[in-house]
């Protein structure tokens, strides 16, 4: 345990074992199951956001091909009344 000035006493989880060895578990999941679980989580929610945004943005830019698909997504959109002067 180590001595931290913040947070009161903290936990430290060697990457190598007292015989100098590689300590494999804590490299992969940072100490504990519950720390790999939360990263990957994280992790996930992420790589979500950067899907669903490139995927709307494919979405906005097929919007433009030509006008038939304009006015379908503007009807798909709710706005109608746009009027957009190419």
């Amino acid at each position: 345990m180590k001595k931290s000035t913040t947070f009161g006493w903290g936990v430290i989880h060697p990457y190598k074992n007292e015989d100098g060895s590689i300590n494999w578990f804590n490299i992969i999941t940072g100490g504990s199951w519950a720390n790999l679980f939360l990263w990957a989580f994280i992790t996930a929610i992420i790589v979500g956001v950067i899907f669903e945004y490139t995927s709307n943005i494919n979405t906005l830019i097929g919007c433009f091909d030509n006008i038939v698909t304009l006015e379908n997504c503007k009807q798909a959109f709710g706005n109608s009344n746009l009027i957009i002067v190419p």
